[in-house]
């Protein structure tokens, strides 16, 4: 009996199969004028019950040598088979996709591990023809495509691809799934700086392909390299004209394309993925060398085959200055400086695997940090005198080279800026500064945010200086940390600015108040204070000055930080080294003050806390 159901439901398999091979399959209509017609019955004699449309798409219910049976607009009949493309024709010859990057997988299925990827410029061999599905061979890569994109069965390449193939670096582990909604769990992972090449992308999602896997990704965490710059010319245009023609593209196709500062870099391509020969590829960049458009210009007659935005990718990984095996250099931002200013730090080496950075004065050990993947630091000296700095470099097989330099600290000389915008409570200088029981490096804060925001509406003096308010509101401290409500119910009373007692929620209250000048001082994150002081002209991101963002990047709940572009996009921080400006201060391992951008509805949600000039 087990036997027998086991031949039944093998049976109702095998039929259920043939049937769905055999009917919904689709194929396009192909004929030499105009409509052909559907009849009643497989004979030229019988009644038309449908006329369909050349290039049209029908539904196949059954395939013969002379008719078909078809239907199309809900009607059922038959057709000659002379005049469809069905994809039994297909194969064991060469052929282009419909159009798009055709997505090769390791099985005839939709979510099945995609192998790899091919533009509609490259032709494919097709091998077997299964349940809607082809075997194709794509050089020496071999994967299942449906059948729906080739019902055009173009035996010829267009004249333009629908991306251009551009090399790249993963810039975070990046996930890789095998479908576009990138859903589920991904089916593979690719670690930092693994190379790979963007096929395709649109919107945040891209489809990138390496030899350690393929699949669609995030385009926030694949950064794309900048083509170099070309001296010669391959075809009737030079570098500079075939530029002018990017440009004149890109502005046709991208409102946003002349309002970006950019500079461009040219590579001469003699062959470039099926396309007549030679080409241009025009990239252009912003002043971080992060690729924002580019567009493929022909050499010969000047067209543009081919133009792409980047703006959803991250800023590009540079190549590493590596110098020769066992050597290290150290450059000071200054050699000599005042109290309190800061000193900026970069390393060079042969590796990058390891820097260790020691500070002594007079001979005894003042900072030091633990060995770790920062190849540039930065110190704020508190008193005067000559400081050595010496930096350890250690590489993967455990060489271990030391390189030193002398700065020193002038208590004569003014400081460049006794009064930041942001300060940094973590640089150091506030490890000692008493704020009631605690520190102004442990606890300071909302302190640091309401200086900030005095200073921002005009307050000055040295009142309004962080050690100072820590002791004039030293009792606003409590064991659970400051009480963020009574600090500014009383800085309110005592400097002359208007506040209320409750929390605003009201995202669109929030963004008329900042619009009008107001200031908010809230909980960025769990513990943390910090000042909303500015919005986007869309109302959408809230520019936020933030004393000690170490916290907030690693605290922050469903959210991330953000900073804007010269073309006025936002892009999310991948670490706080992506924030132009940002210093890792190696004494206390932890970033300095930063301005950065969040969503105003995270914003409003956490609920935030007036200041309003008067």
């Amino acid at each position: 009996m087990k036997l027998l159901r086991k031949l039944v439901f093998a049976l109702a398999v095998f039929l259920t199969l043939c049937l769905g091979a055999a009917l919904g399959e689709t194929a396009r209509v192909q004929t030499p004028g105009g409509a052909v017609n559907v009849r009643r019955n497989a004979d030229p004699s019988s009644t038309v019950v449908v006329k369909v449309p050349n290039h049209a798409m029908v539904e196949v219910l059954d395939a013969g040598d002379e008719w078909t049976k078809i239907t199309y607009d809900r009607k059922t009949g038959y057709m000659k088979t002379e005049f469809l493309l069905l994809p039994e024709n297909l194969v064991g010859r060469a052929v282009y996709a419909d159009e798009g990057v055709l997505v090769l997988r390791e099985e005839a299925r939709e979510n099945a591990p995609i192998v790899g990827a091919v533009n509609d410029a490259t032709a494919v061999t097709v091998d077997i023809v299964a349940d809607g599905w082809l075997r194709v061979f794509a050089g020496e890569t071999r994967g299942y495509v449906p059948t729906s994109a080739f019902t055009w069965q173009r035996m010829e390449a267009p004249e333009a691809p629908a991306w251009v193939n551009i090399a790249g670096v993963t810039a975070a582990e990046v996930a890789l799934y095998s479908t576009q909604s990138m859903k589920g769990e991904p089916d593979a992972t690719l670690p930092a700086g693994t190379a790979v090449t963007v096929a395709w992308a649109e919107g945040d999602c891209c489809l990138v392909l390496s030899e350690a896997g393929c699949g669609y990704a995030l385009c926030a965490n694949v950064c794309l390299f900048g083509a170099e710059d070309s001296g010669e010319a391959v075809g009737a245009l030079s570098p500079m004209e075939a530029a002018r023609k990017a440009e004149e593209a890109l502005k046709k196709a991208y409102k946003a394309f002349a309002k970006t500062p950019m500079y461009f870099t040219v590579s001469a391509w003699e062959k470039l993925d099926g396309l007549a020969a030679p080409v241009y590829l025009c990239t252009f960049l912003n002043d971080q060398d992060q690729p924002l458009y580019a567009a493929l210009i022909h050499a010969e007659s000047g067209k543009a085959l081919f133009t792409a935005a980047y703006t959803s990718f991250a800023a590009p990984v540079r190549a590493a200055n590596l110098l020769p095996e066992g050597e290290v250099a150290l450059t000071l931002s200054a050699e000599t400086l005042a109290v309190g200013d800061v000193v900026d730090i970069a390393v060079q080496a042969w590796t990058e695997n390891s820097c260790q950075y020691t500070l002594l004065c007079n001979g005894n050990i003042v900072a030091q940090s633990a060995a770790g993947g920062h190849f540039s630091a930065a110190y704020r000296p508190r008193e005067a005198g000559e400081y050595t700095l010496r930096v350890t470099v250690t590489d993967e097989n455990g060489l271990a080279v030391t390189a030193e330099a002398i700065f020193t600290a002038d208590a004569g000389l003014p400081q460049a800026d006794p009064v930041p915008r942001v300060y940094s409570q973590k640089d150091g200088s506030w490890l000692e500064v008493k704020y009631r029981h605690s520190t102004m490096d442990q606890s300071g804060c909302a302190v640091f945010t309401l200086s900030s925001a005095l200073h921002l509406m005009g307050f000055t003096g040295e009142e309004t200086l962080p050690e100072n308010l820590a002791r004039t509101f030293a009792l606003c401290l409590t064991e659970d940390g400051t009480n963020n409500e009574r600090l500014i119910r009383e800085a309110a009373e005592a400097f002359g600015f208007g506040t209320q007692g409750a929390l605003i929620n009201d995202q669109k209250e929030i963004v008329k108040k900042l619009k009008s000048g107001a200031l908010f001082s809230f909980s960025v994150a769990r513990g943390h204070i910090a000042l909303v002081c500015g919005v986007s002209e869309d109302g959408t991101m809230a520019r936020i000055i933030d004393s000690a963002p170490s916290a907030t990047f690693e605290r922050i709940v469903n959210g991330a930080l953000y900073r804007q572009t010269r073309s006025g996009s936002f892009r999310a921080l991948l670490s706080l080294d992506d924030m132009p400006g940002a210093r890792w201060y190696f004494e206390t391992d932890q970033y300095g003050g930063l301005e950065y951008w969040l969503p105003i509805e995270y914003v409003a949600r956490r609920g935030v806390r007036l200041i309003q000039p008067e």
